[in-house]
C-alpha cells in the first residue's frame, strides 16, 4: 500500500474510524450486498414463496440500493426492485 493519506488515517485512527464511517461508499455497498442475499438468496434457499414472506425484505434493499449514489436514478435494478415492491404491495 503506497497511499500515505491511507497509512496515516490507519495510523492515527485504526480500522475504526474508517468502518464507522456510514457514509462511505464501502459501507453502502456492503449493506446492498447483506440486503440482496438476505431479501433474494435467503429467501429462495428457505423457499419462502408468500407475499408476506418476502415483501417485507425487499424495501431494505430498495432503500439501500437508492443510497448507493454511483447508481445512476433509471438504473435497471433500482427500478425492477420497485417495480416488485409495488406488484407485491397490491397482492393479497
Amino acid at each position: 500500500m503506497d497511499e500515505p493519506s491511507a497509512i496515516n488515517r490507519l495510523g492515527t485512527y485504526g480500522v475504526r474510524a474508517i468502518a464507522a464511517s456510514s457514509t462511505s461508499s464501502v459501507v453502502i455497498v456492503a449493506k446492498c450486498v447483506q440486503n440482496f442475499v438476505t431479501a433474494i438468496i435467503d429467501s429462495l434457499k428457505l423457499n419462502m414463496a408468500t407475499v408476506d414472506q418476502v415483501h417485507p425484505l425487499l424495501p431494505d434493499l430498495v432503500t439501500s440500493l437508492d443510497k448507493l449514489g454511483i447508481l445512476p436514478p433509471d438504473c435497471e435494478g433500482k427500478t425492477k426492485m420497485k417495480e416488485w415492491v409495488s406488484r407485491l404491495s397490491n397482492m393479497e
